[in-house]
């Protein structure tokens, strides 16, 4: 939810905690005092991070030592208490136990009951008894530990965009995946209720790639990018020229060489530039005011950076509120195009997913994966999942893409844009 600036905050942290047993998972239930299943979780104290509450809280409360595989997701609510407004925060991780045969022993009084039940039973309990709020939570916990068994992080997302095993990897994680897509959209149709999402049948479907890599002709989804800080006037003559030639869709500059990019195309490409770029780390107002301004100096498309760091907290409300401040500066023109950066190398794989539903709920026209600036570039996993999301074609992949071979893979998997600096080697037969 939206905060506002002078409401309390409290922050709570824990985690669904499985161990492996025969013949498959359990999972570690709390009894709570109120009648409910849940799971162990509790406030954050002074100077601990989201992870180091979640660790210590499962141990206090079970006697249970675990450790983090990866986020889950987020909930928040307000509540009253002495006549004020508290915004609760809480984030739960999918946890692993660290010694298998250490029994749960309730450690705190607002527990009635912990212990490890299987995870058919987990699920029917908590389907009965659980927090509405959290009635995704088992699910996508199930279909991550899929993700993270398979090994699929290394085995698929990691792999390069000219690897020769990359299709019959996608093929085989695909399974998957599809329930990545269905239990990360029942998380954010809970949680945000009022969001307007793409159908779970639509996205399952839209994973039926690769489509044939000709499906776009590549010199019109090229990109020709120069975002490099120390970038000179005659680069940027220079960088047009050649979109131009090449019949490129667009050139991508930083917003002061928009004016000077766009005299020297005169309509014949589009003109696109980046705001809050490149760490997302601005605030709404001042998104505004930079698409404002760009569009004025005659860009036709703004890439803008959501907020990472809210991201990387799951903190979904945030890069909605980012992503709609840009959207709506935007509508004040005609025929602008807005494309949401959601730099990938952060994200899990399932942010990946909520992100792009955040921000195509906000209003964002297409997805675009990376900056150019982070360790990582584009990914061929992550177009694939963002096109899932957004419709196939509506997303560009930047960052790191150098040859025609992976343009192509990269188009494949869903994308119709490609940001590169690289435009005439690509285009180059």
């Amino acid at each position: 939810m939206t905060g506002r600036p002078d409401e309390a905050v409290e922050r709570a942290a824990g985690g669904i905690v499985v161990r492996v047993s025969q013949p498959g998972r359990d999972a570690l239930l709390i009894d709570d005092a109120y009648g409910h299943v849940t799971f162990a979780k509790g406030h954050l104290e002074a100077g601990e991070t989201w992870e180091d509450a979640a660790v210590r809280e499962v141990e206090e409360e079970t006697g249970v030592t675990a450790r983090i595989l990866g986020p889950l997701g987020r909930v928040e609510y307000r509540i009253e208490r002495a006549s004020s407004t508290i915004r609760k925060q809480v984030r739960l991780f999918v946890m692993e136990a660290v010694d298998e045969t250490t029994e749960p022993v309730p450690q705190a009084e607002e527990i009635e009951s912990a212990r490890y039940v299987s995870w058919a039973e987990a699920q029917a309990r908590h389907e009965a008894q659980g927090y509405a709020n959290w009635r995704w939570a088992l699910p996508k916990a199930a279909a991550l530990l899929d993700w993270h068994d398979g090994h699929w992080e290394k085995r698929l997302r990691g792999l390069r965009a000219d690897d020769p095993a990359l299709v019959q990897r996608w093929l085989e994680a695909r399974p998957v995946l599809a329930q990545l897509l269905k239990t990360t959209a029942d998380e954010v149709r809970t949680v945000c209720p009022d969001w307007s999402l793409p159908s779970i049948d639509e996205m399952q479907a839209r994973l039926g790639l690769p489509r044939p890599a000709d499906s776009v002709a590549l010199a019109d989804a090229v990109e020709h990018t120069l975002l490099r800080p120390d970038a000179t006037e005659p680069e940027i003559d220079r960088l047009c020229k050649e979109a131009v030639e090449g019949g490129f869709h667009a050139v991508c500059v930083q917003p002061r060489h928009v004016a000077r990019a766009a005299a020297n195309v005169s309509g014949r490409v589009a003109v696109c530039t980046v705001v809050g770029f490149p760490h997302g780390a601005t605030t709404p107002r001042a998104l505004a005011a930079e698409t404002r301004a760009a569009i004025a100096d005659g860009a036709r498309e703004i890439d803008m950076v959501i907020p990472v760091g809210a991201m990387v907290e799951d903190d979904l409300w945030t890069v909605h509120d980012h992503v709609k401040a840009v959207v709506d500066a935007a509508r004040e023109a005609k025929d602008v195009i807005v494309k949401a950066i959601l730099e990938t190398h952060y994200l899990s794989v399932d942010q990946v997913i909520k992100s792009g539903l955040a921000a195509t709920a906000a209003g964002a026209d297409m997805l675009k994966t990376s900056t150019g600036f982070a360790p990582t570039g584009a990914r061929v996993l992550d177009t694939a999942l963002m096109a899932a999301v957004a419709g196939i074609g509506k997303v560009k992949a930047a960052g790191g893409i150098r040859t025609r071979r992976e343009a192509e893979a990269f188009i494949a998997f869903g994308a119709s844009r490609i940001g590169t600096s690289s435009g005439p080697a690509l285009v180059r037969p």
